[in-house]
């Protein structure tokens, strides 16, 4: 029980970190996000560029196409973030239902609205920061996140589940 009770303010600690870290990158004006995105989407290509051998990285000859690129990439990276950011809450909010709750499938649904509705709030709060505006599409993709990262801890589970019982037997 003990272990249990760790875990949840654990939890719970992390959500609120998380609830902070959507907070203040939402609060950032649109040029600052986009430098951030921008200065992301260049660190990832420079890695890529670093791993596959390729002489294309920022800053070098060659560099132009990948200059190029950064606007379109960078959109996927922001989209990616939303994702991540959300399935992480998925995650957290949903491994605490189901430590607490059983059967696993029980709460679910109070999760799904947890998510969407913060998705939701948060795409409000960007409408009022200048330069920003809301999209119920990022609503749409910070939910899919959250489910993913429902799914994702099913998956755990069942996967414990499956190495407890072959243990067994």
């Amino acid at each position: 029980m003990k272990v249990k009770k760790i875990y949840t303010v654990t939890a719970i600690i992390l959500l609120a970190l998380l609830y902070i870290v959507i907070f203040c990158f939402s609060a950032e004006d649109a040029q600052k996000s986009s430098s951030v995105s921008v200065r992301v989407t260049e660190m990832l290509l420079n890695i890529y560029y670093k791993i596959t051998g390729g002489s294309t990285g920022i800053g070098s000859t060659g560099g132009e196409e990948v200059a190029d690129a950064i606007p379109i990439l960078e959109g996927l990276v922001r989209k990616l973030a939303h994702f991540t950011e959300y399935m992480c809450m998925g995650f957290l909010s949903y491994s605490i239902v189901v430590l607490w709750y059983r059967p696993l499938w029980k709460g679910w649904l109070f999760v799904l609205v947890q998510v969407f509705l913060s998705a939701g709030i948060d795409e409000i709060h960007q409408y009022f920061i200048p330069g920003r505006y809301a999209s119920f599409k990022d609503v749409m993709i910070d939910t899919a996140g959250g489910i993913a990262g429902m799914l994702f801890l099913l998956a755990c589970w069942g996967i414990g589940k499956l190495f407890i019982k072959k243990k067994i037997n």
